[in-house]
C-alpha cells in the first residue's frame, strides 16, 4: 500500500513539475521570415491573394493533390476560402500592407498566417514578411511541442518566401 501511496504521489508531482516548467513558455508564438524582393506591393499581393497560385508558391501546399483542394466564396475572381485535405482557409484581413488568413484543421487551435510588405523609400525593392501565430493552451504537451515550431514552419516559410520573390522577380523581368 505504502509503494502505490508513493507511486501516485510521484506522478502527481511530476506532472506539477513539468506543468510548471511548461507555464514558462509563453502562450503565443510567432515565427516569422522575411526577405527583400525586388518587386512593388501589388506585384507580391498577386501571388498572395490569388489562393489558385498557393501551390505554386506555398511548400505547405504544393504537394497537395488538385483533387483534395477546394475553393470557395470567390470574390474579384479569387477565392476567399478553400479547403485542402482537411484544413480550412479562409482570408481574415486584407489591409494595403498586409494580409491575414486563418488556417484550421478539425480538432487544432487556429493558426494566423500574415504576409507584410514593408516598402523602403527611394529603393526599388520591399520588404516581404511571412509570419505565422499560434496560440498555445495551459497544456503541457502544447508548450512542448511549440518548441519544435521553428525547425518544422520555419525553413518552409523561407522557400515559400524565395519561390514568392523568384516569381515576382522572374515576371518583372520577362516584361522588360
Amino acid at each position: 500500500m505504502g509503494l502505490i501511496k508513493l507511486l501516485v504521489i510521484s506522478v502527481v508531482m511530476l506532472f506539477l513539475l513539468v506543468t510548471g516548467i511548461s507555464l514558462l513558455i509563453p502562450f503565443h508564438i510567432r515565427i516569422s521570415r522575411a526577405t527583400n524582393v525586388l518587386a512593388t506591393p501589388t506585384e507580391v499581393w498577386q501571388q498572395v491573394d490569388d489562393m489558385h497560385e498557393w501551390k505554386n508558391w506555398n511548400p505547405f501546399f504544393s504537394s497537395v493533390s488538385p483533387d483534395k483542394i477546394s475553393y470557395s466564396d470567390t470574390a474579384n475572381g479569387k477565392p476567399r476560402t478553400m479547403k485542402v485535405s482537411g484544413t480550412f482557409v479562409e482570408w481574415k484581413e486584407i489591409k494595403s500592407d498586409e494580409h491575414i488568413a486563418i488556417m484550421q484543421k478539425p480538432g487544432y487551435r487556429p493558426i494566423l498566417n500574415g504576409w507584410k510588405c514593408i516598402s523602403h523609400p527611394g529603393t526599388d525593392s520591399i520588404t516581404v514578411q511571412w509570419y505565422m501565430d499560434f496560440h498555445l493552451r495551459w497544456y503541457p504537451w502544447e508548450k512542448f511541442a511549440s518548441l519544435l515550431f521553428e525547425q518544422s514552419y520555419g525553413p518552409k516559410m523561407e522557400q515559400g518566401l524565395g519561390n514568392i520573390k523568384k516569381m515576382v522577380e522572374d515576371d518583372r523581368t520577362s516584361f522588360n
